[in-house]
């Protein structure tokens, strides 16, 4: 087959033209939109290093100022709360029920994001030692957006363990005892 060249615009037109025009200007606006877009990330950026997002506070009943926290793990309700400005760690485990049976309270975490480079600090607190001894320095403040985890004991999770053991010991029993009576 041989090739010919398109000699004006309206056999441009006839043989696909309008197609190509088309995804030309699908293309156009295309790197139209994207050069937008890139420029005003790399100005949300510039903005958020010049002037970085504060801690997010709330308002609360009777004006007071709250922050939002997590509470993960072994306590009563974890979960996010809104607590006073002024709370520390043992008012928030208190304010989710408690510690549960088996919360290994000798290494609470407490997981912290410092500064607008976004660095975490992870801290691990001695809530027993608080308990024998009643000494309130050693127990930090609360900060917005704070995630605390409250894990379990080694005896705990020895406990489930052994319980798992129990139980498929006693399906194999069980599983004997079937085989050896329809003998």
């Amino acid at each position: 087959m041989k090739k010919r060249w398109i000699s004006d615009e309206k056999e441009f037109l006839n043989h696909g033209g309008n197609m190509i025009l088309r995804r030309g200007w699908i293309w156009l606006v295309l790197i139209v939109v994207m050069s937008f877009s890139l420029i005003g990330a790399k100005i949300g950026s510039a903005q958020e290093s010049k002037f970085p997002r504060g801690a997010q506070y709330f308002l609360g009943t009777d004006d007071q100022l709250l922050i939002k926290v997590n509470i993960w793990g072994f306590v009563a309700k974890p979960g996010q709360y809104l607590v006073p400005s002024d709370t520390d760690l043992i008012s928030l485990i208190a304010f989710a029920g408690g510690p549960r049976d088996g919360a290994k309270l000798s290494r609470v975490r407490i997981i912290r994001t410092k500064g607008s480079d976004s660095t975490t600090v992870v801290m691990d607190v001695n809530i027993k030692e608080f308990i024998n001894k009643g000494d309130q320095s050693r127990i930090p403040m609360l900060q917005p957006n704070d995630t605390i985890v409250v894990s379990g004991s080694t005896w705990y999770h020895v406990g489930n363990f052994l319980g798992f053991v129990t139980k498929v010991a006693t399906l194999v029993q069980i599983y004997w005892w079937i085989v050896y009576y329809s003998r």
